[in-house]
């Protein structure tokens, strides 16, 4: 098995082409959470991006006049973040590339509230640097405000060491984000059947991996064997599920009280994931998912997702 640095530095060509409906909805929809509830409100003035990827988030901080660090363990995708700085235009919110409409809907969203509430904006790229999350290389209470998303915990096998490095470096009642792969969605109904039906949601899942979502605690997390990219040749990674009530727990054990959170792909995942991310979906694919989203902005309750996303503060 290929380590996550490894298979995320092979996606780097293509990290950033999101003209499928699972990946652009999910970014775009925690780019509204982070707008509204962190920037918009507490309006950190710096900023550390854990797992930050090609820098999207980082760059969304920066445009609103923050100072940020961002670090990710896969060096190809901290070398993209880099050259995104000689051309990326903080005042225009497009964090990547537009195929859809409700991408376009958000990116007027940030605009639009970042300018209103922080109408003089103090811009400066972000700093980016190759690093591992269970060993920052900050000293404590350096940051206002801490920013992982990407499911970068589920990726990493040590995560309960990560999340103290995290508390670690957070200033006292300042306040974090993380997202991270939910285990309760319509997705556990798919793993289950896919192997009954001969990978028929192309999961490629094993009878015995699709077992763990019934077989364990409904309030544990569970790990599983997750096939990405191509149907026929996919790559395999371990993959951490969390149950709200199990991450809520762990962080509170390091002093990151949470205060808030919120489902990504509740209702969307009606559609399997694997459909979903595909660069080019139909007509009829689109307008299915689309019914399903504005469905999903529209809840009034909580109803779990493929992601789960959690925002708080440190209170020790």
């Amino acid at each position: 098995m290929k380590s996550v640095e490894d298979i995320f530095n092979s996606m780097a060509g293509e990290y950033d082409d999101l003209s499928d409906l699972w990946y652009s909805w999910l970014f775009s929809r925690l780019h509204y959470i982070i707008t509204k509830n962190v920037i918009c409100t507490k309006l950190p003035q710096k900023v550390l991006d854990v797992g930050c990827g090609t820098g999207l988030q980082s760059y969304l901080f920066a445009s609103a006049g923050c100072k940020v660090i961002g670090f990710d363990i896969a060096e190809d995708l901290v070398e993209i973040a880099k050259q995104k700085g000689t051309e990326f235009q903080p005042y225009k919110f497009e964090l990547f590339p537009v195929y859809h409409e409700y991408v376009s809907k958000y990116n007027k969203f940030m605009r639009a509230n970042i300018k209103k509430k922080i109408p003089s904006l103090n811009y400066c790229d972000p700093e980016f640097y190759t690093g591992d999350a269970t060993n920052i290389s900050y000293p404590d209470n350096t940051f206002d405000h801490v920013n992982c998303c990407g499911s970068v915990l589920s990726f990493i096998p040590n995560y309960k060491k990560a999340l103290s490095e995290i508390s670690r470096v957070l200033v006292k009642n300042g306040t974090f984000l993380v997202e991270v792969e939910g285990k309760w969605s319509f997705n556990i109904i798919y793993q289950l059947l896919d192997p009954l039906f001969r990978g028929k949601f192309e999961l490629n899942t094993k009878f015995k991996e699709a077992l763990k979502f019934i077989t364990k605690k409904p309030t544990r997390n569970i790990t599983i064997d997750f096939p990405f990219g191509d149907y026929k040749n996919p790559v395999h990674m371990n993959l951490k599920l969390f149950t709200s009530y199990s991450l809520k727990r762990l962080l509170k054990y390091y002093g990151l009280m949470v205060e808030k959170k919120w489902a990504i792909h509740s209702l969307t995942n009606l559609i399997p994931c694997t459909y979903l991310d595909n660069l080019k979906p139909s007509t009829r694919l689109k307008k299915a998912f689309n019914f399903l989203a504005r469905l999903e902005e529209r809840l009034p309750f909580y109803v779990p997702g493929s992601s789960l996303v959690l925002f708080g503060r440190k209170i020790a």
